[in-house]
C-alpha cells in the first residue's frame, strides 16, 4: 500500500499592498463560507487545464465548526474531496497478476485520483489559518490546490493572492529533536558528477537523476549534532553544514522521525522552507488502496489543531 501523507502549511490572503487580510473579512466574504459556497457549487464539473494538462473538479464539501466545553466557538474547519489526474500522452494499462494489457490510455485520457485537503481558521480576528493537504505516494496536490485557490480569491479581486507557508515553529522542531526517536538520515544530492555517473553505467548530466546516502537507525546523531542542528535553525549555519562527507555536495537533509504513533519527514533546506510530512497510512481506513474520506478528515482535524495551538492560534 502506498504511504498516505499529510503536510499542514500557513495560510493568508495577501492583498496588493501585501498585507494580509483578516480571514472573517476579506472585503465583506467569511473565507471558509466563501470557498465552501465557490466549491459546493463546482462539485463533480471536470475543468480542463490545457498548459499544465490536467483536470479537476471538487467531489465532496463539508464544513463545520469546532466549540470547546463552554459551547464556544474555537474554529472553522472546511473539508474538500478533490478529483485531479494528468492527460497528454498515451500509456497502457497492464494488469499487475497476468501482465497483460487490459486498456490503452489515449493522450485526451486522464488517470484520476481523489485527495484529501482542509482549511481550518480560528474563530475570532485571525489573519493565518492552516489549510493541510494529503497525499498518496509520489503523486501530491498542493500546488494545484493553491493555483484553484488563488483563482476563486481573485473573483473577489483580482489583486488578493493566497499565501502558504511551512508552519513548523522553532519549538514544535525542538519537541522533535527531544522527544521524537530518530529512525533514519537522508543526505541527498542531485547533480551525479560525470565520474560517478561513467562508474555506476549512468548517462551524464541527466536532471532527473540523484544519489542518496541512508543511515538507518542513526544512533548517536541527535546528541552529537544537537548544536550544529540548532545552530541551523538559528540561521548560523547552512543546512549542508550540518554533515560534511568529502566529495559528496549535500542539496538536501532529511531526517524521519518517530513522534507518537506518526512517522514525520523533515527537510532541512532551507529554515524558512522546512515542510513535515506527516506518514498517516496507518491511521486512515483504505477501500481499494484510497484513503475513507471520513477518516481521513478525522486525522486531518487532529493534525490541524496540533499546528493551531503550537502557533498560538487555539488554547
Amino acid at each position: 500500500m502506498k504511504l498516505v501523507g499529510v503536510t499542514a502549511y500557513g495560510i493568508n490572503v495577501r492583498n496588493e499592498d501585501s498585507r494580509n487580510l483578516e480571514l472573517h473579512d476579506i472585503y465583506g466574504k467569511v473565507l471558509i463560507d466563501y470557498f465552501y459556497d465557490v466549491a459546493s457549487a463546482l462539485v463533480d464539473e471536470y475543468k480542463k487545464n490545457t498548459s499544465l494538462e490536467n483536470v479537476f473538479a471538487h467531489n465532496i464539501v463539508m464544513k463545520e465548526t469546532i466549540f470547546n466545553t463552554a459551547e464556544q466557538p474555537i474554529y472553522d474547519i472546511l473539508y474538500l474531496r478533490v478529483k485531479t489526474g494528468e492527460y497528454g500522452e498515451e500509456s497502457e494499462i497492464v494488469n499487475s497478476n497476468t501482465g497483460k494489457t487490459t486498456h490503452t490510455k489515449s493522450p485526451t485520457e486522464a488517470d484520476v485520483l481523489p485527495f484529501g485537503c482542509c482549511i481550518m481558521v480560528p474563530c475570532g480576528e485571525y489573519s493565518e489559518g492552516i489549510i493541510l493537504i494529503q497525499s498518496l505516494g509520489r503523486n501530491g496536490i498542493t500546488s494545484i490546490i493553491k493555483q484553484k485557490l488563488n483563482e476563486y480569491i481573485r473573483i473577489i479581486d483580482s489583486q488578493l493572492r493566497i499565501v502558504m507557508n511551512p508552519v513548523v515553529p522553532r519549538q514544535y522542531m525542538e519537541r522533535l529533536l527531544t522527544q521524537g526517536v530518530l529512525k533514519s538520515i537522508r543526505l541527498i544530492r542531485f547533480n551525479i558528477p560525470d565520474d560517478d555517473a561513467d562508474r555506476f553505467g549512468l548517462d551524464r548530466n541527466t536532471k532527473k537523476s540523484s544519489q542518496e546516502i541512508v543511515i538507518k537507525k542513526p544512533i548517536g546523531f541527535i546528541k552529537n549534532k544537537y548544536e550544529n542542528i540548532m545552530e541551523c535553525m538559528r540561521g548560523e549555519r547552512d543546512f549542508d553544514k550540518i554533515i560534511e562527507i568529502e566529495d559528496f555536495e549535500i542539496d538536501d537533509l532529511k531526517m524521519e522521525f518517530g513522534f507518537g504513533k506518526r512517522v514525520k519527514t523533515i527537510s532541512m533546506k532551507g529554515l524558512d522552507k522546512i515542510v513535515i510530512n506527516e506518514d498517516v497510512t496507518s491511521e486512515v481506513d483504505t477501500e481499494n488502496g484510497i484513503p475513507v474520506f471520513n477518516s481521513l478528515c478525522r486525522v486531518m482535524k487532529e493534525i490541524g489543531e496540533d499546528y493551531l495551538q503550537a502557533r498560538g492560534l487555539i488554547e
